[in-house]
């Protein structure tokens, strides 16, 4: 695995362990189809929340949750309504952001979105 990827499976290491401590249970991991991913697919008792986890440097500057644009939104709503195709749910669907820093090895803050946009991107 390259630098980039590992620091990627850090970011989602925290965020999962972030989301675990406030409750939310996990139910899929790094899911796909096709070209489709979603990196956390969690839940808890009225929904499931589908989760992008965006990690980056601190020294870079800027909020990684940034990088969380109209296409990829589009793309993660596409994932969602393939997963819930074989996964079917009552539950409410919702779509989270996690940001995470890291300052070299160290994970420094994660940044919880609940919510961050809705199934209209």
């Amino acid at each position: 695995m390259n630098r980039k990827g590992k620091l990627g499976r850090r970011g989602e290491d925290a965020a999962l362990d972030y989301l675990q401590d406030r409750g939310l249970s996990l139910v899929e991991r790094n899911w796909r189809s096709g070209h489709l991913e979603i990196d956390l697919v969690m839940e808890d008792q009225t929904s499931v929340r589908i989760v992008e986890v965006k990690t980056l440097q601190a020294a870079d500057g800027f909020d990684p949750g940034e990088n969380v644009t109209r296409d990829k939104r589009l793309k993660l709503i596409r994932a969602a309504r393939a997963f819930f195709a074989s996964h079917p749910s009552g539950k409410e669907i919702k779509f989270d952001v996690v940001s995470v820093l890291a300052d070299g090895e160290h994970i420094v803050e994660v940044n919880y979105m609940p919510d961050a946009f809705d199934a209209l991107g």
